[in-house]
């Protein structure tokens, strides 16, 4: 290709230099005239493949990968093998279930045709093969029904009195009383004793009740009843007791030789 005349001028100063080519313009349209674009399309099923492809890129956007461990949302689709859900801040989560996959309801193991759309679920989220999904080992269906719970009932019971491990060998109180008991009161007894007539005896906290040997609340000693009555005085000088025991004396079986 034969080489053309060079028609510029070259200057020490580019100022001074003319140059050979006109400036770069985009080429227009004639006046008057409407310019036209020829737009190739492809086939049908190629239009449908590309389509599918652009709907399975956009829900793979959508959705996001379910954090491991426990997930709480609105279930939005359940199949034979999938799950999904929505939280409140509208991400959705896709799970991978199968047949070990243990969903509930009410404490009952379920089907997914049992479920319901929009019900609040709870997943245990774990790794799963599968891109984009999360692996279901279990779901639970979220019972948000207000039920009053029973409270139990704890009713006020006396202190249990033990007994001293010193009562076998040094029982306390000096003074023995035997008589029938007149009143009873919570504060104390009024005994008719054969010897010293009416005697007031003070009960405590500790005093202790027997009636044939075992023990019992005051409220089973009964006016009219004979009492034995072990006692003592206190820093005043009045009579306290220690133990009150009353009950059938039982005589031998047989006779002894």
């Amino acid at each position: 290709m034969p080489n053309k005349p060079f028609k510029g001028v070259i200057k020490l100063d580019v100022r001074n230099s003319v140059p050979d080519c006109e400036p770069y313009l985009p080429a227009k349209a004639p006046a008057r005239q409407v310019g036209t674009c020829r737009l190739l399309l492809p086939r049908r099923s190629a239009r449908l493949r590309l389509w599918s492809v652009f709907v399975l890129v956009n829900g793979l956007m959508a959705q996001e990968l379910a954090p491991i461990g426990i997930v709480r949302g609105a279930l939005s689709n359940c199949g034979a093998n999938h799950l999904t859900l929505y939280d409140d801040d509208n991400h959705t989560f896709r799970f991978v279930t199968d047949g070990r996959t243990f969903i509930e309801r009410d404490h009952q193991r379920v089907s997914c045709s049992k479920l319901c759309i929009g019900d609040r679920m709870e997943i245990v989220s774990d790794l799963s093969n599968e891109p984009g999904a999360r692996y279901a080992r279990m779901a639970s269906v979220m019972n948000f029904e207000a039920r009053q719970r029973l409270r139990p009932v704890i009713l006020p019971r006396a202190p249990l009195h033990r007994d001293s491990p010193t009562l076998r060998f040094a029982p306390r109180g000096n003074i023995m009383f035997s008589g029938i008991v007149l009143r009873r009161e919570k504060a104390g007894l009024l005994l008719r004793t054969r010897t010293d007539g009416e005697k007031w005896i003070l009960l405590n906290y500790d005093t202790l009740f027997r009636e044939d040997g075992l023990q019992v609340e005051l409220s089973y000693l009964s006016s009219g009843t004979r009492v034995f009555v072990r006692a003592g005085a206190d820093l005043d000088g009045e009579i306290k007791a220690y133990e009150v025991v009353w009950g059938e004396i039982l005589s031998p079986s047989g006779l002894r030789r």
